[in-house]
């Protein structure tokens, strides 16, 4: 016997729906977990809904650390019925429902907080595969770093809603029912373990991965091919890496095949920079493959490359900016690819790869390609003693936390800088050497509010220099790096030099002694040059290593 259960509309959508969109209902489809007996209720502002008790046919079991699971046959079957390996749905709370991984048997289902539709966090709306159903909104829910949480638990929740119709303001955000073009090609998922506060596999687990199956897509077994004759895209697979050691991503690039592809990336820079120079080794050893096309998810620490590529959705005044990995998920789905420009950094003979954690140290290094920033001075300093555990577990906080022991020390580099501007036969000296920062970028913002090039644009392919040399020890250093968090108020300060123009070329001659001052920052990967050693920066203008998405 069917079940009809009638509750006040004051109790659907709220505090979103009667404050913006009074004419609309909603109808919202959940499933409450209660003691051991379930029972589905679906709410509307204007009718009541009959259900099927075939509904409760499969049974629910739990899936320990997924936020949301959507059917592995979405298109198939019935977007919001559970199927026999989807997890507990949560107790709706404000009427909104939620897929979300049952609590632990200390939590009551009472304590799951959900938050009013908000459209900074809708990542896309799609029409559901049941034309009775409506539509799906899939929204990302992010918890603060104030919140209080257990340690095992995922700050990230994916969150589907099922609605009649829309409201005029959210139909920019639906998608074609069609997958994405650069979805249709080969497929791989990197997730960076050791990227951030690695926070990527939870990512991965709790949101990418039921986010692409509600697209028709799932991760293939470890015992598939994956050459490009092996067709596994046709079967609506794609490949999953999970990175194992530092050298992973660079390993991953250096055995690609031909064939287009799109790798979505759940890193931070260091992730692009490692796909950039395997794609380089592998070029040198059996000839260049066809571009791959990158999705970034930003699970890095400072994510430059991100944060530049999106600038101008951070800048609106009128409406609250989605999260950087909601923007990034909206990319993913609605992005247009562009060729990203990149530079190649040659050093000196008897440069070597160092890490904090021994990894890679020693191996002799002749050039890397890059595509964010090469430096040298302060920021490169700051990046290698900051990538320790102990700090690197404080997330961007520990770039603040490294800062503040350099500026005691307030040390001025042993060395000169050569630049050669576009257009221009000759390098010029821009200062007498001794230097504190020396930074060459083509991006606009190292973190998402230190803007270090303002005059950058993305993907403008053009490469700036930023440098100052002895201000007078670390407090004048932290006023002109606090200046770059005003919008780059650095630039014009006294003392501060380059930015404006645009550069073919920079050249740094290394003359310390100790070899504490003598490293040297490619996109966070850090090279050791020797006493006397150099490098140069050099735009390449041939581009084409890599495609990137925006939005």
């Amino acid at each position: 016997m069917a079940t009809v259960v009638d509750l006040p509309a004051a109790c659907l959508f709220a505090p979103w729906t009667i404050r913006n969109h009074p004419d609309v209902g909603l109808e919202i489809f959940f499933v409450s977990i209660l003691s051991v007996v379930p029972f589905f209720s679906a709410l509307s502002c204007t009718k009541s809904f009959r259900t099927d008790p075939s509904f409760f046919e499969s049974p629910i079991q739990t899936a320990p650390k997924m936020a949301i699971h959507m059917p592995r046959n979405a298109a198939a079957t019935d977007p919001l019925r559970p199927t026999a390996d989807s997890p507990p749905l949560a107790h709706p709370v404000n009427g909104e429902p939620l897929y979300t991984a049952a609590p632990d048997e200390a939590t009551a289902i009472d304590e799951i907080i959900i938050n009013p539709l908000q459209k900074e966090e809708i990542i896309f709306i799609r029409k559901a595969p049941s034309p009775s159903a409506g539509f799906l909104i899939y929204r990302l829910l992010e918890a603060s770093p104030s919140e209080d949480r257990k340690p095992a638990s995922s700050p990230f929740t994916l969150s589907v809603l099922s609605a009649s119709h829309l409201p005029d303001d959210l139909s920019d955000l639906l998608i074609a029912d069609t997958t994405p073009a650069h979805l249709r090609s080969h497929v791989d998922v990197i997730v960076s373990t050791r990227s951030g506060t690695g926070q990527a596999p939870c990512f991965y687990e709790g949101v990418l991965r039921p986010l692409l199956e509600g697209l028709g897509l799932d991760a293939a077994a470890e015992t598939e091919g994956f050459a490009p004759s092996d067709g596994y895209r046709s079967r609506n697979r794609y490949r999953l890496v999970t990175t194992t050691s530092p050298r992973s991503v660079t390993e991953y690039a250096v055995g690609l095949g031909d064939g287009e592809r799109t790798v979505i990336l759940l890193s931070g820079d260091g992730g692009v920079v490692d796909l950039l120079n395997g794609l380089d080794q592998s070029a040198h050893n059996k000839g260049a493959p066809p571009p791959p096309t990158i999705a970034l998810l930003p699970l890095g620490t400072g994510n430059a490359l991100f944060h530049s590529l999106h600038k101008p959705h951070y800048t609106t005044t009128t409406t609250p900016s989605p999260s950087p990995l909601t923007l990034a998920l909206r990319t993913l789905v609605k992005g247009t690819s562009s060729a990203l420009p990149t530079f190649k950094t040659d050093f000196s003979p008897g440069s070597r790869l160092v890490s904090t954690e021994g990894n890679d140290d020693g191996k002799q290094v002749s050039h890397l390609i890059g595509a964010i920033v090469a430096s040298y001075g302060f920021h490169a300093q700051l990046v290698w003693e900051s990538d320790t555990p102990a700090y690197r577990a404080h997330g961007d906080k520990r770039f603040g936390m490294a800062a503040g022991e350099l500026l005691k020390e307030g040390h001025v580099y042993d060395a000169s800088l050569g630049v050669k501007r576009r257009g221009e036969g000759g390098t010029t000296t821009p200062a007498p050497p001794g230097f504190t920062y020396i930074l060459a970028t083509l991006v606009s913002n190292l973190e998402r509010t230190f803007t270090i090039s303002p005059a950058s644009r993305p993907l403008d392919g053009r490469l700036r220099v930023v440098h100052f040399g002895d201000v007078g020890g670390g407090e004048r250093t932290m006023e002109i790096m606090m200046a770059a968090y005003r919008g780059g108020e650095h630039v014009g300060m006294e003392g501060v030099g380059g930015e404006d123009d645009e550069v073919e070329e920079v050249r740094v001659e290394v003359r310390e002694k100790d070899a504490r001052w003598r490293k040297v920052c490619v996109d966070g990967t850090i090279v050791e040059v020797e006493e006397g050693g150099w490098f140069v920066v050099r735009q390449e203008r041939e581009g084409g290593r890599v495609r990137i998405l925006r939005h």
